[in-house]
């Protein structure tokens, strides 16, 4: 909030800001889900807790068909937005959490609001700051050395904030570990249909369906956040029974229901509509260009980054410039980085140690979808521009020139560091 105050008092002031500091999508909403929402608008009545059973029988059959997950619509439960559902389960669920380092800021605050201990396990740079098997050993370890009693592990791939993906091979490893210990996997797939890269989607619950919990929504491969519409997927064996039952409990006290009109635009999001796959198939593509170029960009001009691969994130880590950030900026944490990058190059970023990465790190999570498509007609004519099918450069540079910017602003400042 205080990054977006000084957003807001340089361009009240006339200043250019280059804003990678939110992580929203930004496409038009599609016509078919748009004439499903208007359909439905004088639907007022309260709706069942778990949601609409046509949409849970839509949830379960796409989930089987995108994903492979063998889902049932009787284990399926709509929420207010993913983020009230995986409070939901960890509020239901027993035992302390693990977080990979860096995790997205709201399992921190799960935890710490469900009066669950949280230890944060740390990754690699050389994994894409993905958690190992041996990763995963190591916080088991340390978090029972401390007295916690870990029984909850949260997983986000792609990742929020590193844009990273874990491969399958790697989800695989992981699981036989929490299979051994009897882990409960809550899996935020939230960024699942943003995935441009060459890494397959893998899901917890293609190797440990028993324990895994799925979580996604409407969000980001259909640009509608502020509709919050999330979905759980639970297990289908007695310990999905039983926490579908306490979810159930908690979500009648907390949200009741979520928005009728927009679970009804919901049942047309989740049907099997070759428009719709073809038009988030676009949206990703580029997403993909947009963050691959930043990506790209960073990474040629030296700076180590995860390898982005899905959503709207890039990681980098400004480390091989410790010294002569502290010696010439006073430089010394992530946080003093964003603050100097917003002050001297108007580049609005986050810190990793917002993330739980050490302040000490240097990394930023860079979220390139505020550079674009702003208002509704550049989204329109992003999607015009796109259908003339230029090359990547190109096609960012008359649709959207602020990428284009603020990757300029980037290798400026990186070659600065170099002098």
């Amino acid at each position: 909030m205080a990054m977006n105050q000084k957003i807001s008092d340089l361009t009240a002031a006339g200043e250019q800001v280059y804003h990678l500091g939110f992580g929203e999508a930004r496409f038009p909403v599609h016509p078919k889900i748009l004439a499903a929402f208007h359909a439905h608008a004088t639907e007022r009545s309260y709706s069942p807790v778990i949601g609409l059973p046509e949409l849970r029988a839509n949830v379960a059959d796409y989930y089987k068909r995108k994903f492979n997950i063998q889902a049932v619509p009787n284990r399926v439960m709509i929420g207010a937005g993913s983020k009230s559902l995986l409070y939901a389960a960890m509020a239901a669920l027993e035992g302390d959490v693990l977080l990979p380092v860096p995790s997205w800021v709201s399992y921190d605050t799960h935890a710490y609001l469900t009066g669950k201990q949280v230890t944060w396990v740390d990754t690699r740079p050389e994994d894409n700051y993905c958690l190992t098997a041996e990763g995963l050993e190591a916080g088991l370890k340390l978090a029972r050395a401390n007295g916690q009693s870990p029984r909850i592990i949260v997983l986000n791939s792609p990742s929020n904030p590193t844009g990273a993906m874990i491969p399958p091979q790697m989800m695989a490893d992981l699981m036989v570990v929490a299979k051994r210990e009897d882990l409960v996997i809550i899996s935020d797939e939230i960024y699942a249909e943003t995935a441009y890269g060459d890494i397959p989607h893998a899901s917890p619950a293609h190797y440990y369906p028993e324990r895994t919990i799925i979580t996604g929504g409407l969000s980001k491969h259909l640009s509608l956040g502020g509709w919050r519409l999330g979905v759980a997927i639970i297990p289908n064996n007695d310990f999905g029974a039983e926490l579908y039952r306490y979810m159930t409990s908690i979500a009648s006290n907390i949200w009741t229901t979520a928005s009728a009109p927009i679970q009804y635009a919901a049942i047309v999001a989740y049907s099997n509509d070759p428009d719709l796959d073809e038009y988030v198939k676009i949206c990703t593509t580029i997403n993909g260009y947009v963050t691959g170029y930043l990506y790209d960009t960073l990474t040629e001009s030296g700076v180590p980054c995860a390898v982005a691969a899905g959503g709207f994130y890039v990681y980098p880590n400004f480390a091989p410039w410790r010294e002569v950030l502290a010696a010439k900026h006073d430089v010394h944490t992530s946080q003093d980085l964003a603050n100097f990058l917003l002050a001297e190059n108007h580049l609005a970023t986050l810190p990793g140690s917002d993330f739980g990465a050490k302040p000490s790190d240097l990394t930023l999570r860079l979220a390139t979808s505020y550079l674009y498509a702003l208002t509704e007609a550049e989204a329109e004519n992003l999607l015009t521009v796109y259908q003339q099918n230029l090359p990547r450069e190109e096609f960012l540079r008359q649709a959207c020139p602020n990428v284009v910017a603020t990757c300029e602003s980037f290798k400026s400042l990186v070659a600065g560091l170099k002098k």
